[in-house]
């Protein structure tokens, strides 16, 4: 398995995560309308996203220098801006 592989595992897996926090607040909307049980659900689905994020921007890293891979994912580089190791090379 590749380094990009791994990354791209982690991105899905955060991606499919905020999916199903957002079915949460719907499904909190379909079934609690109102009242604390719905707004506990979605703060919890909000703060589920908020973690995601945190996750993605500062977890995925280059397994060589350790360097934050989230904006530079972006764009699909070839190779870690900071040390220059291949994304496709096995890790």
């Amino acid at each position: 398995m590749t380094i990009r592989d791994q990354l791209k595992r982690k991105k899905l897996r955060a991606y499919a995560f905020a999916v199903a926090f957002w079915l949460l607040v719907v499904a909190a909307q379909m079934f609690f309308p109102q009242g604390f049980a719905y707004r506990a659900l979605v703060v919890a689905a909000l703060m589920g996203c908020g973690a995601l994020a945190v996750y993605m921007f500062y977890l995925v890293r280059c397994p060589k220098c350790g360097a934050r891979l989230f904006q530079a994912m972006q764009s699909n580089p070839a190779a870690c801006p900071n040390c220059g190791v291949s994304l496709d090379g096995v890790a």
